[in-house]
C-alpha cells in the first residue's frame, strides 16, 4: 500500500514539476524518476538487510541534488537534499543493525522519500507563481 502511495506522490510530483517548472524542477523531477525506477530494481532483499544498490541509488540522487542546489538561485534544492541526506543516513545506520528492521528500515526510507517530493512540489508552486503566463 505505502508503495502506491510513494508512486501517486512521484507521479504527481513530477506532472506538477513538468507543467509548471522551470529548467531545475524539471531536471530534479526527472531524477526523482529515475531513482525511484532504479531503487525498485534494485531492491533485492526488502529490506531484511542494507539494500546496497538502493543506498548507491539514493547516493547518487543526493550527488545530484547537491550539484542542483549548489547551481541553483532557488532555495528548495537545498531542503530536497538535506532530506535526501537524512535517508541516505537510514541506509547507514542499518549497516549497524543486525536485529529484525526490515519494518523500521522501509518505513524510514519511505517517510524521507515524502519530504524530498514535497520540496519539488513546493518550489514549482514557488516559481511557477511567478513566472509571466
Amino acid at each position: 500500500m505505502l508503495q502506491y502511495i510513494v508512486l501517486l506522490a512521484l507521479l504527481a510530483s513530477n506532472v506538477i514539476a513538468w507543467r509548471w517548472g522551470g529548467l531545475d524542477e524539471k531536471l530534479a523531477a526527472s531524477g526523482f524518476a529515475v531513482a525511484g525506477l532504479a531503487s525498485n530494481l534494485a531492491n533485492q532483499s526488502f529490506y531484511v538487510h542494507t539494500e546496497t544498490g538502493v543506498l548507491a541509488v539514493d547516493i547518487m540522487l543526493l550527488a545530484g541534488l547537491i550539484a542542483l542546489a549548489l547551481r541553483s538561485d532557488r532555495f528548495w534544492p537545498m531542503y530536497a537534499a538535506a532530506f535526501q541526506l537524512v535517508a541516505v543516513t537510514v541506509h547507514v545506520a542499518s549497516m549497524t543493525e543486525h536485529g529484525n528492521f526490515a519494518w523500521a528500515y522501509a518505513v524510514g526510507l519511505i517517510f524521507w522519500t515524502y519530504p524530498v517530493l514535497i520540496a519539488l512540489m513546493a518550489g514549482t508552486w514557488f516559481e511557477g507563481r511567478f513566472r509571466p503566463r
